[in-house]
C-alpha cells in the first residue's frame, strides 16, 4: 500500500500530506517510463497530475506495444476514447502487470479524490470532506431524524436507524467499514454519546439511561431518565445529563447509581439545561440554558457562569474551540477552557445549510474529524382522505418540517387547529382563511367540547387559550405536560407527563373546584395519546406493556377514575386512538402504517368491539414519544385528515470533515 493509516482517517491524512514510495523501491524490474507515469499520478499539486483519464489513457498507450515486467511479456491494447475501459480491464488481468497498475490507478485514484476535494496545492493545511452512508438495508433520517456521533477516537460512528423489521436501534461502524454492528438492548435509542477511550457508547432508551460496550454484550442500564436531552462522560468516569425536558443537569456513576444534581435550580422556575460537554479537567462542563445561550458549570460548585448569549447546540474541540450554530451557520471560535473564556471571532466551518438550533447534530473527535447533518426536513402537506385512502383534498400547500402540524378537528368539524413553527393556527374549512391564536412556543393542541377554547403546551406548561385568540393564555399547570384530550362533558383535562421511574403516564386536571391534578395510569410502561369515548365512558390508549405498543380500552367514570379491567382492541400493533363522533367505531395505526377500523358499542356496562380491519396505507412522520396527534376523522367517519409525508427523503448523508480546523481563517 502506498498509503497507510489504521483509519480511513488517517489513510486520508497520509494521501494529503505524504509521498509514496518508489515503485523501484519494492520491484526493480518495474519499467521506469510506468514509474514516471505512476509518479506524475499521484503528484500532490493537481495542475501537475494528468487532467483526464483521456491524457493518463494516451500516457500508458505511449509506453510502447508491450512491457516486459518481471520477465513476463505483457502485451498493451491501443487505447482510444472507446475503448479505453474495455481495454485496460483485459490489460490488467493480465498476470502481475495487472495487479502493479491497478493498485497504481486505485491510489491514484483515492490522492486525486482526495486531493481534489478542495482544488489546492497547500497540503500541510488541508482537510477533506466524506459522506457517510448507513447500510442501505436501514431506514436512516427516513420518517424521523437519525444520530450520527463520532467517537473521541475518530474511527468509529454511532448511529440511530431503523430496521425493516421497525426497530429503532443503536449501531456501530468503523470509518472506513461497510459492516455496521448493531448494540443489543437499545431499542428507542436517543442522544447518544461516547465514552473518552471511544469503547462504550452511553445513550437514552424506553425511559432508562443506559451504557453499552462496544466489544460486546448486552446493554447495561445505569438510572432512571425519562427522556435524555444530551449527556457527556468524563475522563473520570462520571457522566452528566438532562434526564427530561424542563429540568436541571445530573450527574451520575459511569457504573450505575442514583443520580443526584449537577446544576442548580433556575431562579425564575425555568429549568431547562440540556445537551452538557466536559471540558478537558473532567470538572467542568458546558451546557445550554434554554433561552439563555451557553453556560459553565461544575461538578465542584453550584456556581453556574454565561459564556455566550446564543442558544444553541454545541460542542468543545480539544484543539481549543467552541463548536456551535449562529446565524444558521456551523462556526468554532477560540474558547479557554481553562479561563471559560472566549476569544477571537467566530469562523464559519459550514454555511449554506438550515441547521435545528433545538438539538445537537454534529460532533467532533479528540483528532480532529467533524461530523456534521443539516436540520432534518421531510416534504409535508396536510391531506384529505376516503376510508378507501384516496386523495379528496388539501390543506394548504406543501411544506417541509421537521415535526408534525397536529392536526386536531373542532367538535363540529368546520374548523382545524394546526401548529405551524410552534404557533398555533385556527383554521376555518369553509372559508379556507386561517387565524394565529398565539405567538409564543406551543404545540399538541386539544378543543374544548364546546370549541371555545384550547388547550395545549406552551412556555409556562399546559396552557388553554379563547379559539379566537382573544385574551391571554392561561397556565393550567406548569412543566413539561402534554394535553390528550378534554372529556365531553367539559369536566375533565386528560394529559401526559413523564414520570422519572415510570416514564409516559395519564393524569387528569378537573376544570372544576380547586382543579387538583392527579394521576389516572401509573405504571412502568409507556402510555400514550388517551382519547375519550364521545359519551366520556371508556378511554382508550396505546401501551407498550407486551413489548409493543398496542390500543387498550378502560372505562372512565363520571367523577374521573379509571376501571381496573381493559381490553385489548388491537392484534398487531396500534397507536393514536380516535373515536368516531357518534361512538360507533376506533380508529388508530397499526405497526404497519395501516389505518385500522374497529366497530364498537360503549352503551352497556360492557365495552364491545369486533375485529379491527384494514382502511388504508398511511405515509407520516414517526414522532418518538408518543404526545403527538398526526390525524383526525370527520364527524361521520367518513374523511380523515392526516400530515401526510410527500415524496421520498431528499436530506443529504452525515458530513465527514477530516482535519476541520484547517479550513479555518486564522
Amino acid at each position: 500500500r502506498a498509503f497507510r493509516g489504521d483509519s480511513m482517517a488517517e489513510t486520508m491524512s497520509a494521501i494529503l500530506r505524504e509521498d509514496p514510495p518508489d515503485l523501484s523501491e519494492t520491484n526493480k524490474t518495474v519499467s521506469p517510463a510506468l514509474e514516471r507515469v505512476v509518479r506524475h499520478c499521484l503528484e500532490k499539486n493537481p495542475a501537475e497530475r494528468f487532467h483526464s483519464a483521456r491524457d493518463l489513457a494516451f500516457a500508458i498507450e505511449s509506453l510502447s506495444g508491450s512491457a516486459t515486467i518481471s520477465g513476463q511479456t505483457a502485451t498493451m491494447p491501443t487505447i482510444t476514447e472507446s475503448s479505453t475501459a474495455v481495454g485496460l480491464s483485459r490489460w490488467l488481468g493480465n498476470g502481475r502487470a495487472g495487479w502493479i497498475v491497478a493498485a497504481v490507478l486505485v491510489v491514484s485514484l483515492l490522492a486525486t479524490l482526495g486531493l481534489l476535494y478542495f482544488n489546492r496545492s497547500e497540503t500541510s493545511t488541508r482537510s477533506a470532506r466524506l459522506s457517510f452512508n448507513p447500510p442501505s438495508e436501514l431506514s436512516f433520517n427516513d420518517t424521523q431524524p437519525n444520530a450520527a456521533v463520532i467517537s473521541p477516537g475518530g474511527h468509529k460512528i454511532a448511529f440511530t436507524a431503523t430496521s425493516a423489521d421497525g426497530k429503532t436501534m443503536l449501531y456501530v461502524r468503523n470509518l472506513d467499514s461497510a459492516e455496521a454492528k448493531v448494540l443489543p438492548g437499545s431499542d428507542n435509542a436517543l442522544e447518544p454519546f461516547w465514552s473518552p477511550d471511544s469503547r462504550s457508547v452511553a445513550y437514552g432508551s424506553n425511559g432508562k439511561l443506559k451504557r453499552s460496550d462496544i466489544a460486546g454484550g448486552s446493554a447495561q442500564m445505569l438510572c432512571d431518565a425519562a427522556r435524555i436531552v444530551g449527556g457527556s462522560w468524563s475522563k473520570d468516569g462520571v457522566i452528566v445529563f438532562a434526564p427530561d425536558y424542563r429540568t436541571t443537569l445530573v450527574q451520575v456513576s459511569a457504573q450505575g447509581g442514583e443520580p443526584k444534581p449537577a446544576t442548580p435550580t433556575d431562579d425564575a422556575g425555568i429549568n431547562s439545561h440540556r445537551y452538557p460537554y466536559f471540558l478537558p479537567d473532567g470538572r467542568h462542563f458546558l451546557f445550554q440554558r434554554q433561552q439563555k445561550g451557553i453556560w459553565a458549570g461544575s461538578l465542584d460548585s453550584s456556581k453556574i457562569t454565561q459564556i455566550v448569549p446564543d442558544d444553541s447546540p454545541f460542542v468543545y474541540a480539544p484543539q481549543g474551540y467552541l463548536v456551535f450554530i449562529r446565524n444558521d451557520a456551523l462556526v468554532a471560535q477560540a474558547f479557554d477552557a481553562a479561563k471559560l473564556r472566549l476569544a477571537g471571532d467566530a469562523m464559519p466551518i459550514i454555511t449554506g445549510q438550515v441547521n435545528e438550533p433545538g438539538s445537537r447534530r454534529f460532533s467532533v473527535s479528540d483528532n480532529g474529524v467533524l461530523v456534521f447533518q443539516g436540520k432534518w426536513q421531510r416534504d409535508y402537506e396536510l391531506v384529505w382522505f376516503d376510508r378507501e385512502g384516496k386523495q379528496t383534498g388539501t390543506v394548504d400547500a406543501p411544506a417541509k418540517v421537521f415535526v408534525g402540524q397536529d392536526p386536531q378537528l373542532s367538535p363540529d368539524g368546520k374548523r382545524l387547529v394546526v401548529k405551524r413553527d410552534f404557533n398555533l393556527w385556527v383554521i376555518d374549512l369553509e372559508r379556507g382563511t386561517g387565524l394565529r391564536i398565539t405567538s409564543t412556543f406551543s404545540q399538541i393542541p386539544v378543543w374544548s367540547p364546546d370549541g371555545s377554547h384550547v388547550a395545549y403546551t406552551g412556555l409556562g406548561g399546559l396552557e388553554m387559550k379563547a379559539a379566537n385568540g382573544s385574551g391571554e393564555a392561561e397556565v393550567l399547570i406548569s412543566g413539561a405536560n402534554f394535553p390528550a384530550d378534554w372529556s365531553p362533558d367539559g369536566r375533565f383535562i386528560i394529559y401526559l407527563h413523564r414520570g422519572v421511574k415510570t416514564r409516559m403516564d395519564m393524569w387528569a386536571l378537573p376544570m372544576f373546584g380547586e382543579k387538583k391534578e392527579y394521576q389516572l395510569l401509573n405504571s412502568p410502561f409507556d402510555e400514550q395519546t388517551p382519547q375519550l369515548s364521545p359519551d366520556g365512558r371508556w378511554l382508550a390508549y396505546p401501551s407498550d406493556e407486551t413489548g409493543n405498543y398496542e390500543i387498550y380500552v378502560k372505562s372512565f367514570s363520571a367523577d374521573g377514575k379509571l376501571g381496573a379491567d381493559k381490553k385489548r382492541v388491537s392484534t398487531a400493533g396500534g397507536t393514536a386512538p380516535v373515536w368516531r363522533r357518534d361512538g360507533s367505531e376506533l380508529f388508530f395505526v397499526a405497526a404497519d402504517g395501516q389505518m385500522m377500523a374497529s366497530s364498537v358499542k360503549t352503551g352497556g356496562t360492557e365495552f364491545e368491539f369486533a375485529a379491527p380491519k384494514p382502511l388504508f396505507k398511511t405515509r407520516t412522520l414517526s414522532l418518538e414519544g408518543g404526545i403527538y396527534h398526526e390525524y383526525d376523522v370527520s364527524p361521520d367517519g367518513q374523511r380523515f385528515i392526516i400530515g401526510t409525508l410527500i415524496g421520498e427523503p431528499k436530506a443529504p448523508p452525515p458530513t465527514v470533515i477530516l482535519n476541520w480546523t484547517a479550513d479555518l481563517k486564522k
